[in-house]
């Protein structure tokens, strides 16, 4: 953001917004209101909506701080008006109070109106003349953090979808600089289900199911890889749930606990290429070796996979003596075809790699020195 187009008061009200907001709001698109205007007052905000995002227009007047924003919502959402509320905490009593003295103005303006637009979504989902909605939205009433709303796709068909938050309960392996206790809950992995409508009524079969977790989670634990127990006829979310976070829960225990069966692994190899270049000292994901085999000097790069020993650890050589056109140094292909059993202990696995570069590092050499001749 280029802060010198932006007028202060605005700056600050969108930086405190960015480190501040306990939900992943972002800022794009950030403009001036006219064509060749020299002040950017508006933008698209993306606000998390049952593990979506929905797109609000967040118009300013960049030439009187004093004036509040407005909120430009999406096309399918006309229906939405916030301001009709007049309680004490809604986004009208906001926008009357507005004051740009207070950084955190923008940012609680937008907290208030989505808790609004999560109402109205409800309301939406709740007038779905459908038996199974009901239900659904009956059964699950009690659970903490549950969202629904109503989604039109591409084809202009609708879908009611929930976003139901799964609390799994683990052991934190030791991490170094961290300070989790022994347990914690997590309670970032969430459970979304869409029930497509045709002509307001859903299907007999079953909802569609996707798990969603932060991008940050996928270094110790990612939900793609993890296979949905069945959906059995006949029975409805509350029902499904608990088996899926049994499912969950121990697959997660699992990945947590590949994290030192790393680390093992990663220190087995230093008796053989002595410390690392560089390593990631907290996930044990990847590590980069200094190796040589007589003059020719290369490194080796290792990445380990969450399923590790399960799933072994992708290889790339990398030369630090040949170099393209471009002055990169060259790169070997990724291997993963060397001997790997998961029931070795870590030095046999790191032995069994050490064996292996010594033979393939030859090969690489000469990779490297034939694309050099016919560079020349």
């Amino acid at each position: 953001m280029d802060a010198r187009a932006v007028p202060t008061w605005l700056h600050a009200q969108i930086e405190y917004l960015r480190n501040n907001a306990p939900l992943p709001l972002k800022v794009e698109n950030l403009r001036a209101g006219t064509r060749g205007g020299h002040v950017m007052d508006r933008f698209t905000l993306l606000v998390p909506c049952c593990l979506s995002n929905v797109k609000w227009e967040v118009v300013f007047n960049g030439l009187d701080a004093k004036v509040a924003p407005d909120i430009i919502f999406g096309v399918d959402d006309e229906s939405f008006q916030p301001l009709a509320n007049s309680s004490e905490f809604s986004p009208g009593s906001f926008l009357r109070d507005w004051t740009v003295t207070e950084p955190n103005s923008l940012l609680k303006l937008i907290l208030v109106t989505r808790g609004s637009y999560l109402d109205y979504q409800r309301h939406r989902v709740e007038a779905v003349n459908d038996p199974r909605v009901k239900f659904e939205i009956n059964t699950m009433s009690g659970l903490q953090g549950l969202e629904m709303c109503i989604t039109t796709a591409s084809d202009r068909s609708e879908e009611v979808n929930f976003a139901v938050p799964l609390v799994l309960e683990v052991e934190a392996p030791h991490l170094p600089g961290s300070h989790l206790p022994s347990s914690t809950l997590w309670n970032d992995i969430s459970l979304q289900v869409k029930f497509p409508l045709q002509r307001g009524q859903t299907s007999a079969g079953p909802p569609q199911l996707k798990l969603v977790a932060p991008p940050a989670m996928r270094e110790v634990f990612d939900v793609d890889d993890v296979r949905l127990p069945v959906w059995p006829g006949n029975i409805c979310l509350v029902e499904y749930i608990p088996s899926l976070q049994q499912t969950l829960q121990q697959q997660v225990r699992e990945a947590r606990a590949s994290i030192a069966l790393r680390r093992s692994f990663m220190e087995a190899l230093f008796p053989f290429f002595g410390r690392p270049l560089e390593a990631d000292a907290t996930y044990c994901r990847r590590i980069s070796l200094l190796a040589s085999s007589g003059a020719f000097t290369f490194l080796v790069h290792l990445a380990l996979p969450i399923q590790f020993p399960k799933v072994q650890p992708t290889l790339t050589f990398q030369s630090s003596q040949h170099f393209d056109t471009r002055g990169r140094p060259l790169v070997s292909r990724t291997y993963m075809d060397y001997p790997w059993s998961p029931r070795w202990d870590a030095p046999q696995m790191a032995q069994r790699i050490m064996d292996f570069v010594a033979d393939e590092c030859i090969a690489f050499k000469k990779q490297c020195n034939d694309l050099l001749h016919h560079q020349r």
